[in-house]
């Protein structure tokens, strides 16, 4: 119980803001590694730096390398590394569709999320139609709805 009032407490504080006995029995979090990684990518990638949405992209690996049953699928020594460098490399492929100047482009957002939506029109009509018929029609919009363990296995579809 003690240990999640701590991350509960750690949550609500800034880390800079926390005692120097807080800081000596800081409980570190998944948070904290998603955030150093994503640090680092953007004091090395300073055209594109961090921008909104990456963090859902680095949660899915984050997850895909963490999540398998109980236990980790990676080493956890390497994990934050390891991380880091599929996170970078996935960006190098994703990256026009974080650049606002890019977003109305085929690379860009709204053109990866069409190629979707064509996707999902051709393997399951029924779900396409749903989409449609919701109240917001906009693909970026509709991808952020859903869950992190669906994510993997629509990637999975997508590539098939």
């Amino acid at each position: 119980m003690e240990d999640m009032n701590r991350l509960e407490m750690q949550a609500r504080t800034k880390k800079s803001d926390l005692t120097p006995e807080d800081n000596a029995k800081y409980i570190e979090s998944h948070i904290d590694c998603l955030g150093r990684v994503l640090f680092i990518y953007a004091k090395l990638n300073k055209g594109i730096r961090y921008v909104q949405g990456m963090n859902e992209v680095i949660a899915v690996l984050y997850y895909c390398f963490w999540k398998y049953g109980n236990e980790a699928v990676i080493s956890t020594e390497y994990l934050e590394s390891d991380l880091f460098f599929c996170f970078s490399n996935l960006m190098a492929e994703l990256k026009d569709g974080f650049m606002r100047d890019m977003d109305k482009e085929d690379n860009g957002i709204h053109g990866k999320c069409k190629k979707i939506d064509d996707i999902i029109q051709a393997v399951s009509p029924p779900i396409y139609k749903k989409n449609e018929e919701r109240e917001n029609r906009d693909p970026v919009l509709r991808a952020q709805v859903g869950h992190a363990a669906d994510v993997p296995g629509l990637r999975d579809a997508e590539l098939h």
